[in-house]
């Protein structure tokens, strides 16, 4: 009787197995809140949802045995606790964004990431050899590129300090801000079914590597190299992590699988926004090296020395943070069981 009913209220759910027992696999998973789930779970939670509920007032109304009725009342309960529950806010929802929610969306999306990584390293390596092969081609196509290795290269000849204390606070925000514009321009363009963002990183990917050749072959390439590494190993990846967010709002578009196109493009977008949160403290977090320690003194050995151990850093952020959380909602799955 308590499937007939179901049936009645939601005709075009699944009725293969037991919904009650994947919802409460689910309460399982989601641990205090719902956070431990994807938000494809969350779309099935909320289905799953409403039809146990439903199932529920027509077993209050139908006189179901009391035991089923008692059943769905447990997981109704349950369910309702979690989707009415108050937003936690301050510190602790900050630091449980930044330590878990944000990394775990990055790595869901490794792929799409190196995707686009593959882009803007293709055309750089593309610029860099068609720079170092052929000089002139690059004065003659483009002299303003061939203008900015010069000064790039003067700017960092022998090492000296070409940015004036005084200066660096105005050039850390003036960088942050530049960066963060180029990022929303590489996500925002994927509306265009991804082409747009295709195409920024391709462009800024190409330029990278074209300044990169020109300047390297100069006697200033180590010092030049020396300025970049410590910000360069937060903002390349942070811009391409950009690309990847606008990449999933063009896949959505063109391949919105088993959702509505704009069901698709709604996940897409949420999981996207949480992304380019991250990436907005990324590029403050680079624009300040940037800003500060890049141009400054130190010795070139201890530059390199602060990018490899920023950049190991970020890498650890990216790959591992969270982990443990993932087990314990993976624990938890495995441990569940139907009332």
């Amino acid at each position: 009787m308590l499937r007939l009913a179901s049936q009645a209220v939601n005709r075009q759910e699944d009725d293969s197995g037991d919904y009650l027992a994947r919802l409460d696999e689910l309460l399982a998973r989601s641990g205090t809140n719902l956070r431990g789930l994807t938000d494809e779970e969350l779309l099935e939670f909320g289905r799953l949802y409403r039809r146990a509920a439903a199932a529920l007032s027509y077993a209050r109304a139908h006189g179901v045995s009391a035991a089923e009725t008692e059943r769905l009342n447990a997981v109704v309960g349950r369910a309702y606790a979690l989707l009415y529950v108050s937003e936690r806010a301050g510190l602790t929802g900050v630091r449980r964004f930044f330590r878990y929610e944000l990394p775990r969306t990055i790595r869901r999306h490794a792929r799409v990431i190196a995707a686009c990584a593959g882009v803007f390293l293709f055309f750089a390596l593309l610029g860099a050899v068609l720079t170092a092969l052929r000089p002139d081609l690059l004065a003659a196509v483009a002299p303003e590129a061939a203008d900015a290795i010069d000064q790039i290269s003067q700017r960092h000849a022998g090492g000296k300090v070409w940015l004036d204390e005084s200066l660096r606070p105005l050039v850390s925000s003036f960088v942050m801000t530049n960066n963060i514009q180029v990022s929303f321009l590489a996500f925002s363009t994927g509306i265009l079914l991804g082409l747009g963002t295709l195409l920024v990183l391709a462009y800024n990917g190409f330029i990278l590597g074209v300044i990169a050749a020109g300047v390297s072959a100069t006697p200033s390439g180590v010092y030049f190299w020396s300025f970049v590494a410590p910000h360069g190993v937060i903002e390349l990846p942070s811009i391409i992590i950009s690309g990847a967010a606008g990449l999933l709002l063009g896949l959505a578009i063109v391949d919105p699988g088993e959702h509505s196109r704009l069901d698709a493009l709604r996940l897409a977008g949420r999981q996207a926004g949480v992304i380019m949160l991250g990436v907005v403290v990324f590029l403050v977090a680079a624009g300040v090296v940037e800003g500060f320690f890049s141009p400054s003194s130190a010795p070139v050995p201890l530059k390199f020395a602060v990018a490899a151990c920023l950049g190991g850093l970020f890498l650890y952020y990216l790959a591992g943070a969270g982990r443990r959380d993932e087990r314990s909602a993976s624990g938890g799955a495995r441990g569940g069981r139907a009332p």
